[in-house]
């Protein structure tokens, strides 16, 4: 079957009111993302909207990314800017996050140094922290979605988050099969824990410049899903220069069983900045030293409770 299309305008075509295309960021099974320049900010945004047929199946998912997107402002979480839902095309108006995903920085320079990996670990935890203090999930957590922007990762689409407790809707498995929870791949209710293996998963990674779930690893049954058989080879495995204490740190994350990892964002963020080697430059610290002692009142924060928007006054 051959794929649907997705829009061609060239550069400046008016692709909607004061929004002039520029490129193709990106598209998916129902949505594409365009980089535009916004005639009233007079600056670079990028315009997620459906591809060409598909606007009547795309305005429901646009509508529910439009309302998680409000619920959440994290300078580690790409910002809706405004929602055009009313349009005869449909429209999310994002912030341009400029830089490279971590999918491009590992092509162009292979696996990061160990301090990098946990740098951007923690500045990760801190954002899923902030999305799951608000009853959410992002359940799409990989290198493609998350962009460097001056060398800080930013967490981008939230086409897939849900409110923590939601069943799968639908009768398709939802997510990217390489970095999925193995409660995910079996349609469980989406849970904080989905999000953290997936970071251990991106975490694997940018160790060692591959990927913790190979197929070709396993039997012809588990190709589809190996992270059903178990857990990955150590990083080390992989990476003899990645040290003892961010090995542990990833194998942790990725326990196929959720009871076995942390359960909060904010015990991840602690347990890798624990991994952080003691002779680690000054520089490299994400935080002022006075601000540790609350960094126990921010990971009760980080634990799952209701949605925002369905919280009582």
């Amino acid at each position: 079957m051959e794929p649907d299309p997705s829009w061609n305008w060239p550069p400046g075509h008016e692709l909607a009111p004061g929004l002039l295309a520029w490129a193709l960021l990106g598209d998916g099974r129902r949505c594409e993302t365009w980089l535009a320049w916004d005639l009233c900010r007079w600056c670079p945004v990028a315009v997620k909207l459906p591809r060409p047929g598909r606007q009547g199946r795309a305005l429901a998912a646009l509508a529910q990314e439009a309302e998680v997107a409000g619920m959440t402002a994290h300078p580690g979480i790409r910002r809706l800017l405004e929602p055009r839902l009313d349009q005869p095309l449909p429209q999310l108006v994002f912030e341009y996050v400029e830089g490279p995903t971590l999918d491009d920085a590992l092509d162009e320079d292979g696996p990061f140094h160990p301090v990098d990996v946990l740098l951007v670990g923690m500045q990760l935890a801190a954002a899923l922290g902030h999305l799951h203090g608000r009853g959410l999930a992002h359940l799409d957590v990989k290198p493609g979605n998350v962009v460097l922007r001056e060398g800080r990762p930013v967490l981008i689409d939230l086409g897939l988050a849900r409110p923590v407790g939601e069943a799968p809707a639908g009768r398709h498995r939802r997510g990217s099969p390489p970095w999925m929870a193995p409660e995910q791949v079996r349609r469980l209710p989406a849970s904080p824990g989905m999000d953290l293996f997936a970071l251990g998963a991106v975490l694997f990674e940018l160790a060692t410049g591959t990927q913790a779930f190979d197929p070709a690893d396993h039997g012809p049954v588990e190709r589809r899903w190996p992270q059903l058989a178990g857990p990955p080879p150590r990083a080390s495995s992989r990476n003899p220069e990645v040290p003892p204490a961010l090995d542990l740190a990833v194998a942790t994350l990725l326990t196929t069983d959720p009871d076995d990892r942390p359960a909060a964002a904010g015990q991840v963020l602690a347990l890798l900045a624990g991994a952080m080697p003691a002779d680690a430059d000054e520089a490299d610290r994400l935080w002022p030293i006075w601000a540790t002692g609350r960094l126990g009142a921010w990971q009760a924060s980080t634990m799952a409770r209701p949605p925002l928007a369905s919280r009582p006054a």
